[in-house]
Formats: structure tokens, sequence, C-alpha cells
């Protein structure tokens, strides 16, 4: 029978501790990268083992920043980024205009074509069809469909879907509604809040989960991103995977996860 050394354990443990200690007085954190739900880039990483992610559809691009951070992350990746708002627009392609695989739409995505209303805040990231108390003016957008636009373009299986549309999360998954009843949506990372609050114009996770649920996904995890003290609200990106393209194993610490 094989007995570990204590010796040598403990001292792994003690030199762990150090390490763990030091990182923690210079403000951070140190954690197994094999851990899920600490970085949502890695877990897809982990849960695509079988095939890489190759389509992503970036509802909600704004100035560009989330399509750079795929291209970098899933270098095989085409992203597709959706921004409506025309200022934004113009930012998101000066900022991408070097990456082939970006390809950048001036539009907004729900559950029915045609023209709304886009309402502005001193904030980019913060424009909303929903309307917004702090709204300090409004343009018309177009807006499409996941399901009309993935037909028109014929991109097959979306392998991320990444929505953050400041409260229009569900009318964008209502207009995805065949792509996923058909199996061809992967993985939804979408933004969402435990406590909607009417200041904060966010979907509720509890809606999220019960319309994805429904589509044959489940839960992974959950990214925090902020908590509004004064209003007491968590704020936060959320990742479902369609639990029959999942794999059989996932290398880290989580073993036969569907």
């Amino acid at each position: 029978m094989l007995v570990s050394d204590p010796v040598s354990s403990e001292a792994e443990l003690v030199i762990k501790a150090i390490m763990k200690g030091g990182a923690r007085r210079l403000g951070l954190y140190v954690a197994s990268a094999g851990r899920l739900g600490i970085d949502p880039d890695l877990d897809l990483e982990r849960l695509t083992t079988d095939r890489p992610v190759r389509t992503i559809f970036d509802v909600g691009g704004n100035f560009g920043q989330t399509a750079l951070h795929f291209a970098s992350a899933f270098p095989m990746a085409t992203i597709f980024s959706f921004e409506p708002v025309p200022t934004s627009f113009e930012r998101l392609i000066q900022s991408t205009k070097h990456i082939e695989r970006i390809k950048p739409f001036n539009l907004a995505m729900g559950d029915a074509a045609g023209v709304v209303t886009m309402h502005l805040t001193d904030s980019a990231g913060g424009n909303s069809i929903v309307r917004v108390g702090s709204a300090i003016g409004a343009v018309d957008v177009s807006i499409d469909t996941i399901d009309a636009f993935a037909s028109r373009q014929t991109t097959g299986i979306i392998d991320l879907l990444k929505i953050d549309v400041e409260g229009y999360e569900l009318q964008v998954l209502r207009g995805a509604s065949h792509c996923l009843s058909e199996g061809r949506i992967r993985f939804v990372f979408a933004e969402c809040v435990f406590s909607p609050n009417s200041e904060m114009p966010h979907t509720s996770f509890f809606d999220l989960h019960r319309v994805l649920d429904g589509e044959g996904f489940c839960f992974v995890n959950y990214y925090a991103e902020g908590f509004n003290l004064r209003l007491g609200c968590a704020q936060g990106n959320v990742l479902y995977a369609l639990r029959s393209t999942l794999p059989r194993n996932a290398p880290g610490r989580v073993r036969n996860i569907c």
C-alpha cells in the first residue's frame, strides 16, 4: 500500500499558505485554474474540448471590448458583434477593424424585426431599449432576431450566445426560439441580477433560468461583477450550457458533468 509522505504534504500546505498569504497582502487571490467558476473563458475551454468555440454572437457589442476579448480567448472563433447605437457602432468598427474574424453589425436583437427606440444614458454601456429613469435622449435603431439573422448568414451552430442588453435579454432569447429548440446554440452567457430594481433595468436571473431550463440548458456558474450598496442589488453574468452537447468528462475538478 502506498502511503503519502506526511512531511512532504505538510510542506506543500505551508508553501501554499505562504503564497496565498503573500498574494492577499498584495490585494490578490490565488485559485486553481482547474476550478470551475473562476473564469468563464477557462470554463468554456474545459467544456468544449470535443468541439472548440468557432461561432460567437456578441449581442450588445458596445465599443468592441467583448468582441476583442473573445477574439483573443477563442482564436478559432468568428465573432458576430451587434451594436445598434450609431455612435457606439462607429467606435466598434474602429476598435475591431484590424481583426477580420470580428464581423460588426449595426443592429439590435429582440423578438421581432423592425425599428425600436433606444434610450440613451450618459454611459454607452447603460443604453437600453427598456426605458430608464436616467435617460438623457433617445434614438431609433434597427432591430432583428437571432433566428432571422442566423438563417440569412447560414451560421449553423452558434457555440456561444453572449447577451448584454440592459434588461432586454428575454426578448433576445424569444427571437432565438428556433435556434434554441433545434439545439443550435451550445452556450448562453448573459447579464442578470438576482433582485431586480427599477433603477437598474436588468433581467432577473430567475426569469432567465426558467426560459433556458425549459430549452434544455443547465446552469454552469454565476460570475459576479458588482454590488450596488445603495440598492442592495448584485449584478453579474451567468453561463448556461446545452445539456445534450456537454462532453462526458471535463479537465480540472469537474468530472462526469453530464
